[in-house]
């Protein structure tokens, strides 16, 4: 019995823990950057009587809580004059942090935490060389991908911008002493699109997480000239009577609000909202039985956003739900469910497959969060030889399997893992045998009777070492956002610019359109992010 690369990681527990943090944030009001009130410099009359009126309204007419703007905060300990502000310190905010402050502007970063944070491991970007005509394909495939409701600007934008995007980055991170992985084999990928070729570029953290990177960049932020605010949660938008955002208030570390102005503008990068339970069952119902994800995703952006006229984008949202520790198997191979039951025609990519476990978790609870994906001693060729026809097809970085000459040998081996019992792994040997039995029954007629699987990658599991790998498809992070132009304006109800106001990484959109996010180009997520932070960044420096 062996067991590959075990781990002592628990991300189950942590994303409970999450959820409760969030929940716990949010009661607390600041600590968490719950509502308090946008305001509207020169009139707070008006605006707490339009704010009081809108929540009266909510009352009785449904409309959910983070859409209704809280009373004006106009008390404030420090007051602070900028050009930009920037409200969130993962990898979007840092990037325009350090855009901005390396082309000489006054910027200043706001921060919820004590330390800049940051998830995810890949950063995708398009090769320069890559023709436009294939560059339009590949912004064409991604909006198919996405169910055709992609703003195509938004996407064009990061095919057309991501490569200086992320290798500038990618320095930064290097001067700052953390090298993208060595030998990473999807640091350099290529995709075949309607007949096109498109070579991707990705920087590369598998280890480490983008998480460590940008706390390594704190320093060069406030090297480049930029002044980090620390544990200040940012609250609402300081608006003027004619609309322009002026400004940000946000908690002091000690208590009270501190006022911190920004003449030339606002760019909103505080990340998602997956731990707002009210805002991911409005807009991604899909995510609710899947559970929410890590702290201080609040949605705080987006509500800052919407309290000023700001528009999110129409639901419901794409999520992210894939193989928790980046296991990734995109192959057809046999999978089954904790009840050691088939349950699909094997082959969508892992990042859909939740969709096919949401019953099972109704029914079985946690455990039902793991899929098992059953191999034998032909896995590893199996795969590579159909890849060369489908590139698709990929399992080399399956790190975390158990063997065994039969499969209770694979489920005891699988039980001695330290993140077993917490994960749920556990599947009864009988059924597996029971399972693969009537699998390769119709591996030897050539024919999926059960779910009409191509018959090609319908082969008989029948040579030990056997080996289970377990698929942790925990808790998901909704991908809408406030909807924005190719320059990261936030638009109003008329699609006309906020003046002063932008939003980038998870805050901006529409990017995503579909209900899960698009798995082909992978690391499109953090390359998107820091790419339109970049640009940002460029962009309100030379305003």
């Amino acid at each position: 019995m062996t067991a590959k690369n075990p781990t002592t990681m628990n991300r189950r527990s942590f994303l409970k823990g999450g959820a409760l943090l969030g929940g716990a944030l949010a009661a607390a009001g600041m600590a968490g950057c719950g509502p308090q009130a946008p305001t509207a410099s020169g009139s707070g009359a008006g605006a707490v009587e339009g704010a009081g009126a809108l929540a009266a309204a909510g009352g009785e007419s449904g409309i959910p809580s983070f859409m209704i703007p809280p009373e004006p905060i106009t008390e404030f300990v420090n007051t602070y004059d900028h050009g930009i502000v920037v409200v969130g310190g993962g990898v979007a905010g840092v990037a325009a942090v350090m855009a901005a402050a390396e082309a000489g502007a006054d910027v200043a970063l706001i921060q919820k935490q004590a330390t800049p944070e940051s998830s995810g491991n890949m950063a995708a970007s398009v090769s320069p060389d890559v023709p436009e005509a294939a560059k339009s394909a590949l912004v064409s495939f991604l909006i198919e991908r996405s169910n055709h409701r992609s703003k195509r600007e938004l996407v064009q934008a990061w095919a057309d911008n991501s490569y200086d995007a992320i290798t500038w980055f990618a320095e930064k991170t290097s001067a700052a002493g953390i090298e993208v992985n060595e030998g990473e084999p999807e640091a350099e990928r290529d995709i075949a699109v309607n007949g096109y070729n498109v070579h991707l570029h990705a920087n590369t953290y598998f280890g480490i997480g983008h998480d460590e990177v940008v706390k390594a960049l704190a320093d060069t932020m406030e090297a480049l000239g930029a002044t980090c605010f620390y544990n200040s949660p940012a609250a609402q938008l300081v608006q003027d009577e004619g609309g322009r955002i002026t400004g940000v208030v946000a908690a002091n570390p000690d208590g009270g609000y501190d006022l911190h102005n920004a003449s030339v503008g606002v760019v909103l990068a505080c990340g998602a909202y997956e731990t707002d339970e009210e805002m991911v069952s409005y807009y991604s119902p899909d995510s609710v039985v899947l559970g929410f994800g890590m702290p201080g995703r609040d949605g705080d952006g987006h509500k800052m956003a919407m309290w000023v006229g700001g528009q999110m984008e129409p639901a419901p949202h794409a999520m992210m739900v894939h193989d928790w520790r980046v296991c990734r198997a995109d192959a057809p191979f046999l999978m089954v469910n904790c009840a050691g039951e088939r349950f699909m025609a094997e082959g969508p990519k892992q990042g859909y497959i939740n969709k096919y476990l949401r019953p099972f978790i109704k029914q079985y609870g946690d455990a039902a969060h793991t899929a098992f994906t059953l191999v034998d001693a032909k896995w590893q060729d199996q795969w590579q030889a159909w890849r060369e026809e489908d590139p698709t097809i990929d399992a080399h970085n399956v790190k975390w399997y158990f063997e065994g000459n039969t499969w209770a040998e694979c489920v005891e081996a699988m039980h001695a893992d330290p993140d077993a019992a917490a994960e749920g792994w556990d599947v009864d040997p009988a059924a597996l045998e029971k399972t693969v039995a009537r699998y390769n029954e119709l591996a030897a007629k050539g024919a999926d009777d059960d779910f009409g699987k191509n018959p090609k990658y319908l082969q008989a599991l029948d040579t030990p070492p056997f080996a289970i790998i377990p698929r942790s498809f925990d808790g998901s992070l909704p991908m809408g956002g406030i909807i924005v132009n190719a320059d990261n304006m936030v638009l109003d109800e008329n699609d006309e610019p906020i003046e002063g106001l932008y939003a980038v990484g998870n805050n901006a959109g529409p990017f995503y359109g579909g209900t899960d996010y698009p798995m082909d180009v992978l690391g499109l997520s953090i390359g998107r992010a820091i790419t339109n932070g970049y640009c940002a960044g460029k962009f309100l420096a030379a305003k």
